[in-house]
Parts: C-alpha cells; sequence; structure tokens
C-alpha cells in the first residue's frame, strides 16, 4: 500500500478524534478547527495529505449530508407558533440582511455571489455555541436559533434562484426551470406522503424503518431519500447539495417523528462524513499570494456581512429581547460558516468565482467563525 495513502488515513483519522477536543481547548467551532488542521497538513502548509479520489468522494459524501441534515433540521411549525411579532422578526431579518448585503455588495463592487455570501445565515456555529452556553432553550437562544433557520432558508432559497439566473439569464429557460422546480417540490412531497400514508396504514410492517434495529432501515430510508432527490434535481438544473438540502426539507415536513433517524444521520455524518468535508476544503485551500488586494476583498467580505446582520439585529428588541443580547445575536449570526464554505465551493464549481475569490471567502468564513463566537461569549458575560 502507499505510504502517502497510509499517512493520509493516519492524519484525517487523527482530525476526527482529536479536533473537537483542540477546538475546545483553544475555543473554536469545531468546523473551524477542522478546515485549519486542513490547512496545515494540506497544500497551505506541510503537504503532507494531496487531493484525491477517496478524500473527494468522501468529501462530497459529506457535503450532501450536511445539506440534508440542515434541511431535516428546519422546523416549520415551531416558526408557526412563534407570536406574530416574534415570527415577524425571524422571517424579516434575514430578508432585510440580504437586501443590505446586495446594496453594499454593489457599492464596493462586489460580485453577485460575493454579495450572496455576505448575506448567508446558517445554524451550525450558532447551535454549537448555543449549546455550549447552555441557552438553547432560553428566549435569546430560541429566537436567536429560529432565525438562523429561518436565514438557512432564505439562503438556500436566494442560492437556488443564482444558479438558475447564472446559467440562462433572465428570460423562458429560467422561468420554465423555476416551474420545473416547483413541480419538483410537489412531486417529492406527494410521493414521501404516500409513503407516511403507508406506514400509517401497515404500522407494524413499517415500524422498523423508524425505530432502532440491526439492519438500520430508518438511516437506509432517508439516504435513499436522500440520494434519489439530489439525482432528481440535477435532471431540473439544481445543483445536488441544493436538492440535498430540499430532500432533508421534504422529509422533515412530511414525517413529524423523525428523531431516532435524525440521531443515526447526525452520528455517521458529523461524526465522520462532513469532518471529512471540512477538513478537505482545508487541504485544498491553496493560499495565493497574500497581496493589499486579498486583504482588502477579506477585510471587505468581514465588515459588510457584520454590517448586514448588525443592522436587522436591531430588530430582535421588538422580540423582547435586550439591546446587549439583540447586538450579541447578531455577531453570532455574522459567523455562517458552513453556508459562506458551500458558497464559495458552489461559485467555484459554476465558475462564478476565480480561486482566488473562492479562497478570499473561505479565509473571511474561518476568520467569522473565530471572532463571532469570542464577541458573543464576551458580552453575554459582560
Amino acid at each position: 500500500m502507499d505510504s502517502s495513502f497510509v499517512l493520509s488515513i493516519i492524519l484525517i483519522a487523527f482530525g476526527i478524534l482529536f479536533i473537537p477536543f483542540i477546538s475546545r481547548m483553544i475555543r473554536v467551532p469545531v468546523s473551524v478547527g477542522e478546515i485549519l488542521y486542513g490547512m496545515v497538513i494540506g497544500k497551505s502548509l506541510l503537504r503532507l495529505v494531496h487531493e484525491s479520489q477517496w478524500l473527494g468522494f468522501l468529501s462530497s459524501f459529506g457535503f450532501l449530508l450536511l445539506m440534508f441534515l440542515s434541511g431535516l433540521e428546519v422546523n416549520f411549525s415551531r416558526i408557526k407558533s412563534l407570536p406574530l411579532r416574534e415570527k415577524s422578526v425571524v422571517i424579516l431579518f434575514p430578508v432585510i440582511t440580504f437586501t443590505v448585503a446586495t446594496i453594499l455588495g454593489h457599492l464596493f463592487g462586489l460580485s453577485s455571489i460575493e454579495s450572496i455570501a455576505v448575506g448567508v445565515i446558517s445554524v451550525g456555529v450558532v447551535v454549537a455555541v448555543l449549546r455550549e452556553n447552555r441557552i438553547l432553550n432560553s428566549k435569546l437562544g430560541r429566537i436567536t436559533f429560529l432565525t438562523g433557520i429561518s436565514g438557512e432558508i432564505v439562503s438556500i432559497a436566494v442560492l437556488t434562484v443564482f444558479s438558475i439566473l447564472f446559467k440562462f439569464g433572465f428570460g423562458v429557460k429560467s422561468i420554465v426551470s423555476f416551474l420545473e422546480i416547483v413541480i419538483y417540490l410537489l412531486l417529492a412531497r406527494i410521493l414521501l406522503s404516500v409513503l407516511r400514508s403507508i406506514v400509517w396504514w401497515y404500522p407494524n410492517r413499517m415500524r422498523f424503518y423508524f425505530e432502532k434495529s440491526p439492519s438500520e432501515m430508518g438511516a437506509r430510508l432517508s439516504l435513499a431519500v436522500m440520494f434519489i432527490l439530489s439525482a432528481a434535481a440535477t435532471t431540473i438544473n439544481v445543483e445536488p447539495i441544493l436538492g440535498a438540502f430540499l430532500a432533508g426539507l421534504i422529509f422533515s415536513s412530511t414525517f413529524r417523528d423523525v428523531e431516532i433517524v435524525e440521531e443515526k444521520l447526525t452520528g455517521i455524518g458529523f461524526g465522520f462524513l462532513i469532518p471529512i468535508f471540512f477538513m478537505y476544503v482545508g487541504i485544498k485551500f491553496n493560499p495565493p499570494g497574500i497581496d493589499l488586494g486579498f486583504v482588502k476583498l477579506v477585510f471587505t467580505v468581514v465588515a459588510m456581512s457584520y454590517v448586514s446582520k448588525l443592522l436587522p439585529s436591531i430588530l430582535l428588541k421588538f422580540a423582547g429581547i435586550s439591546l446587549r443580547d439583540a447586538v450579541s445575536s447578531g455577531f453570532l449570526l455574522s459567523a455562517p460558516l458552513t453556508l459562506v464554505v458551500v458558497t464559495a465551493e458552489f461559485g467555484r464549481s459554476m465558475g462564478a468565482l476565480s480561486e482566488y475569490q473562492e479562497s478570499a471567502l473561505i479565509f473571511a468564513a474561518v476568520l467569522m467563525g473565530i471572532v463571532s463566537p469570542i464577541v458573543f461569549n464576551n458580552m453575554r458575560r459582560g
């Protein structure tokens, strides 16, 4: 067996096992630690692990699973159950964020995909920090989490619209593509509703899909749904990663009791495949010459990201949160590491971003992933 292959396996296994402990010691989110570790062992520094087919496959699998689990986390019923004022704040926050990001992007000459990266919101880092502070079930934690969920839905919708307009421009093809997505969502929902009806009519025969069993049928079913819907999405010009998110979203909205399935997928996802995705992002990271232009682009993205989230954070006061907590929440929501990385990878694969721009976005995402939780924690303690 090739010695470099063996070394790669050992280093990846080391990262999977020890990076969570190291990240906790240096007080950075685990996903940030995994990207930094990938940079250390990859192109940026030691060059011990290189891009390869097997790592690329596992990374892509982890990428799809990450997006599927993100869709699975969406709980529309929790947002619907909010009082009208809180519901309005949760929904308006990402809308205002993207409006501000678009305006700032236009003023400072950023491309459309860079402006989207500035505005995206995700809950990965948010949930980790709220759990670490044991405030996920508090009012601040609940509103921040649901705002993140709402922002993630809007972010994926914006990325989907962008991907279609980037491919076809404004015209008949784009309209047809949007209609195909609507039909796709309706058909997927109908098929899963039929499956839910079968489970309801034959509970004894189908129960093993949603309970612990040696054959892990629940995990098999959900992974099958993820792959089928992701593959189907590609036939209507939707990127597979967006299809995986939509698959998770449809699955969670169709089947209410998915805790056991989610637990199984979360274990294999965040315990193995998703860390490989983040490490591979770091391994592939090829820093350009750190010139004034690169520093300026990173600073611009970081500054605009904070402005676009801190301005609408004032709205959280109307949800019954103090101004200090509202601003601290805005800082925490300014660490959308997962979706900034997704947007950078997405934009690069579509040809909408250069390697230089992709590197700047990933660097900015890592920087915000480190700074934002620290600011949030300090404001909470203060």
